[in-house]
């Protein structure tokens, strides 16, 4: 723990270059922290903050910047701030009036938390395990392959190919379907599912080994990976100066499992900085936190420089998370 005067000035360097993307003179720190203390003063407070590897001085003539070390601190020892009235508006006005399903409602919510923070945002759909079974449609593809829709009480649809040994009429489809959907509606995804004995015995060998082919799909549905929805991609060029890092994270944001992976988290609030994430050469930082949709929880969260404003961005990250936990359990 830093003494106090060493905190004031580390989170005055922190706000200042946040602010202005520029290295922090000692003479700005000593204006705006109100401490009361000369510059030469402030000069060796930055000097042993440097030591302790807290800050760097990119000139010998510069300010200094803060590392992801700073940055660190800063999150851990200074809470959120309160978001601007207008933008908690913005987000009730939001979450009272949307009516969608879940799957339209996190796009919207990924796209809301991108405009609101004006970073790249992040929503992980919970697992569809626990939901129960609305409705079953099968597709024919070929007559060998079949398209299987396995439709959730949140009217979330897992999809899968399956492939026959032999090739199945129209009205065999529909016979499986009916024998499948009759099995499955109502049960939780995740569950076994039985056809009915005497729906079994009615059934001719090439619809029954159709419907069990099915039957094996629907119970896999549980092991489907949970939805990504990501929002404000195109913000990118405006955070990121640097071209080459944009790319960068873009690769990044486009690997859904490298997103699931840094969003896999312990419940509540996470904000990862620089080498705390499992991505190198990277600027980049995450702020998330989860969200309890009734069966298993879910993620929201942004994606910026390290250079972003944490306590304005948790803020958001916690209300949007809050109210679209409020809006599932409606």
């Amino acid at each position: 723990m830093l003494e106090e005067r060493r905190q004031e000035i580390l989170r005055t360097l922190v706000e200042e270059y946040i602010k202005t993307g520029e290295p922090v003179s000692s003479r700005t720190i000593a204006e705006v922290s109100g401490l009361g203390v000369s510059a030469a003063t402030i000069r060796n407070e930055l000097a042993a903050l440097e030591t302790d590897g807290y800050v760097a001085q990119p000139h010998t003539s510069a300010g200094r910047v803060p590392t992801a070390r700073a940055y660190r601190y800063y999150v851990d020892h200074l809470g959120p701030s309160r978001l601007r009235s207008a933008t908690q508006a913005k987000i009730a006005t939001f979450f009272d009036s949307v009516q969608l399903e879940l799957t339209k409602l996190l796009k919207a919510t990924s796209r809301l938390l991108a405009d609101v923070t004006q970073l790249p945002s992040v929503v992980v759909a919970p697992s569809v395990v626990g939901e129960r079974i609305r409705d079953i449609h099968l597709v024919h593809l070929t007559p060998e392959v079949i398209l299987t829709m396995v439709i959730s009480e949140n009217g979330r649809v897992v999809q899968d190919r399956l492939r026959l040994e032999s090739p199945i009429s129209s009205d065999e489809l529909e016979e499986v379907e009916e024998a499948v959907t009759d099995a499955a509606v109502g049960v939780s995804i995740g569950s076994k599912v039985e056809l009915d004995p005497q729906r079994r015995d009615s059934l001719t060998s090439r619809v029954l080994e159709a419907s069990e082919a099915v039957i094996r799909i629907v119970e896999d549905a549980a092991s489907s990976g949970s939805d990504v929805y990501v929002g404000g991609t195109q913000q990118m060029a405006n955070v990121w100066e640097d071209l080459s890092e944009v790319q960068r994270v873009l690769e990044v944001v486009e690997r859904e499992a490298m997103i699931l992976n840094i969003l896999a988290r312990a419940p509540g609030t996470s904000v990862l900085i620089g080498t705390e994430l499992p991505v190198t050469d990277v600027d980049m930082a995450v702020v998330s936190k989860t969200y309890d949709a009734g069966t298993t929880p879910g993620r929201v969260g942004v994606i910026g420089p390290m250079r972003m404003n944490y306590r304005r961005v948790i803020s958001a990250v916690e209300e949007v998370s809050r109210e679209l936990e409020d809006r599932i359990q409606q």
